[in-house]
C-alpha cells in the first residue's frame, strides 16, 4: 500500500470512526475537502476497497491473513493510544476492534479470533501496570448489570450539557437522557422506570456517584441504589475500559449522532437524541450480538421487570441509608495499600500491583476483602474487618420501591 492510499484510509478512519472534523483532518494531511469527499464517496460505495488505486484488480477484496493481522494490530494500538490520552470514550478490546473493522468494510473474523491475534502479538496485557485478573460483576440475563456513565458535551457557544447513558450489558440495550445539570439521581430513576431495576449498577469513581471525599459516608446515588435493592459496583480508578459497554456507546453516539451536526440548543439535542436512541435499540447490529439488535436480544428473555413506578419521589427527599451491599475493586499499590471509598486499607505486599475486591455490607458494618487470580478461579478471602457507615442503617424494605419517605 502506497502513502497516498494510507492517507485516504487515515482520513476515513479519523472522520468516520473517531468523529474528527473534515476540515481539521484535511489540514493535518495537507489535503482539500474536495479530495476527502471524493474518497469518502468511494468508501460509501465500495468500502475499504474503494480507497485503493483502481488498476484492474481489487487487492483489498482478497485480503490475506497477514494484512488483516496488521490492520487488527493498528486499530488496537490506536484505540489504546486514544484511551491513554484521554479523549476517547470507546473500548479497546477485541469486540471494539471487530466493530471498527466492520465500519471500514473489512471482512471481520469472530472476536475470539481477534483476541487471539492480539494476545499472540502481546497486545493483551493488564492495564495500569497491573498484574492478574480484575474482578467484575457477573452478567446473567437481562438487567443483571447496568453500566452507567456521564458524557459531558458542549453546545456551539459554550453551554455545557450532561448526557447520561446506561447500557444493559447482557443485551447492549441503552438508555440516555440529555440534561443541563448533573442530575444523576433523576437519571437513574428514569432509567429504571423504563428498563427495570438491575442486580448491579456499575459505576466509575466520579464524586457525583461516590458522594464525595469523606470516608465512611455514602452519597445520595449509593443510598438510592441500596434503597431500591440494587448493589453498587465501583470500578478501579482510571480504567474506563471496565465500563466498556457504556464507553463504547459514548463513542458510537459521538460518531453517528453528535458529530453529524453542530447543535446550538439543548432542546435541539433532546429532540434528536431520542430518535437516535430508538434507532440504536431497534436497528443497530453489533459484533457481540450479531445478527440481533439490542431490542431483539432484550425481547428474548421473558423475565418480569422490576419497574420503578411513575410516581416515585424518594430521590427528591433526604435519602436514608439502607441495608445492602456495595463493591469496590482497587489496584494495590507498591506499599501494599488500597483506597476503599476514601479509606486506606493495608493489604499484604504480596498483592502489590494486583486487584483486590472489597465487598461491604452496610447492615453488618463489615468489609470482606478478596483476591481473584483468574476469571474461573474462586475469590480468595484475604481479610474481614469492620467498616462503619454513618448515619444509622435501616433494614431493607421493598416498599421503598413504591412508597414515599
Amino acid at each position: 500500500m502506497n502513502t497516498e492510499e494510507q492517507q485516504r484510509i487515515e482520513a476515513i478512519r479519523r472522520v468516520v470512526l473517531q468523529g474528527e472534523r473534515v476540515t481539521q483532518v484535511c489540514a493535518d494531511l495537507g489535503r482539500t475537502r474536495v479530495w476527502f469527499y471524493k474518497w469518502y464517496k468511494r468508501y460509501q460505495t465500495s468500502g475499504l476497497a474503494g480507497l485503493h488505486d483502481q488498476r484492474g484488480h481489487h487487492a483489498a477484496a482478497h485480503r490475506t491473513a497477514e494484512p488483516l493481522r496488521h490492520e487488527i494490530l493498528a486499530i488496537r494500538d490506536r484505540l489504546v493510544a486514544q484511551a491513554e490520552a484521554g479523549p476517547s470514550f470507546g473500548g479497546i478490546g477485541a469486540r471494539e476492534v471487530a466493530h471498527q473493522l466492520a465500519a471500514l468494510g473489512v471482512r471481520v473474523p469472530h472476536w475470539t479470533t481477534i483476541h487471539g491475534i492480539l494476545k499472540a502479538a502481546d497486545r493483551i496485557r493488564p492495564a495500569s501496570g497491573a498484574l492478574g485478573y480484575c474482578p467484575r460483576p457477573g452478567v446473567g440475563g437481562k438487567n443483571s448489570v447496568h453500566q452507567v456513565d456521564i458524557w459531558p458535551r458542549f453546545l456551539k457557544g459554550g453551554e455545557r450539557l450532561y448526557v447520561f447513558h446506561a447500557v444493559d450489558v447482557a443485551c447492549w440495550y441503552p438508555f440516555g437522557l440529555v440534561k443541563s445539570s448533573e442530575t444523576a439521581l433523576a437519571f437513574l430513576v428514569a432509567t429504571w422506570q423504563e428498563l427495570g431495576l438491575p442486580t448491579y449498577v456499575q459505576l466509575d469513581n466520579e464524586m457525583s456517584f461516590t458522594g464525595g471525599r469523606w470516608a465512611h459516608c455514602l452519597g445520595r446515588v449509593v443510598r438510592l441504589c441500596l434503597a431500591l435493592g440494587v448493589e453498587v459496583w465501583f470500578n478501579p480508578f482510571y480504567t474506563p475500559e471496565r465500563n466498556g459497554y457504556v464507553e463504547s456507546y459514548h463513542g458510537l453516539c459521538a460518531t453517528f449522532f453528535w458529530q453529524r451536526q453542530e447543535f446550538q440548543a439543548r432542546a435541539q439535542v433532546q429532540a434528536q437524541y431520542r430518535p437516535f436512541l430508538e434507532h440504536f435499540r431497534q436497528e443497530r447490529t453489533l459484533p457481540a450480538i450479531a445478527p440481533h439488535t439490542p431490542a431483539q436480544m432484550r425481547q428474548q428473555e421473558a423475565a418480569p421487570l422490576r419497574l420503578v413506578p411513575a410516581g416515585f419521589t424518594l430521590h427528591q427527599h433526604p435519602l436514608p441509608l439502607v441495608a445492602g451491599r456495595l463493591h469496590c475493586v482497587r489496584l494495590v499499590n507498591a506499599q501494599g495499600q488500597a483506597n476503599i471509598l476514601n479509606r486506606v486499607v493495608t493489604v499484604n505486599k504480596t498483592y502489590a500491583r494486583q486487584y483486590v475486591w472489597a465487598q461491604m455490607n452496610t447492615l453488618t458494618q463489615q468489609m470482606a476483602l478478596y483476591h481473584q487470580a483468574a476469571p474461573d478461579s474462586p475469590p480468595q478471602l484475604l481479610t474481614t474487618e469492620p467498616f462503619a457507615f454513618t448515619p444509622p442503617v435501616l433494614p431493607y424494605d421493598a416498599s421503598f420501591q413504591y412508597g414515599q419517605p
